[in-house]
């Protein structure tokens, strides 16, 4: 039974990480489309990040220009499956800690907090090391890519928020049986 349980905590958590990202994709791609966020040449998608994780392999992690770096074959599907998996990564300790901390339903409030939060790595290790600079300075002073980056990090927190909680009522509770371990799938539970 413990087993089980693992596998269905482990199906929560990537389903959450998983669907908050790719909430975070089509609101990002809704916004740049409609001219909400204009990114011009800076524009962070798939293939650029791919293109960064990509060169790891060579030793290469940080770049003057990551755009005048050569496209390597395959960059978008690094890139798609490297942002899946951080996303999955962020949202599993974020999800993880506040059940076993604080043993109930997350808060719209507290994964906001926590998505834009996560603005810390592409601010201070992503821009720096694709050679757009700190917070992208070095990019063209009217690009938008440091407020796209938090209102995306920002859908991602919200993405987080909606996602457990309608993962939690439909996904993990078949039973409709309103316990602690269907409000807090992850928290311990005084069986164990």
């Amino acid at each position: 039974m413990k087993l089980a349980k693992r596998f269905i905590d482990l199906g929560y958590l990537l389903a959450t990480g998983i669907l908050a990202t790719l909430t975070m994709d089509v609101i990002a791609i809704a916004s740049v489309k409609s001219g909400i966020f204009k990114l011009g040449r800076h524009q962070i998608g798939p293939h650029l990040l791919g293109r960064w994780v990509g060169s790891f392999p060579t030793g290469r992690v940080i770049h003057s220009n990551i755009l005048d770096t050569s496209p390597l074959p395959h960059e978008v599907a690094i890139g798609v499956a490297s942002h899946y998996v951080i996303g999955f990564t962020l949202s599993s300790i974020f999800v993880i800690s506040w059940l076993k901390i604080f043993a109930r339903k997350i808060n719209l409030s507290s994964a906001l907090i926590f998505g834009i939060s996560t603005c810390v790595f592409p601010y201070f290790l992503m821009f720096p090391a694709m050679g757009f600079g700190v917070m992208g300075l070095k990019t063209v002073h009217e690009s938008m890519l440091v407020p796209f980056s938090a209102f995306n990090h920002a859908v991602f927190g919200v993405g987080i928020f909606i996602w457990t909680h309608l993962l939690s009522r439909y996904y993990l509770n078949g039973s409709k049986m309103i316990t602690r371990s269907t409000i807090c799938p992850l928290a311990p539970s005084s069986q164990s």
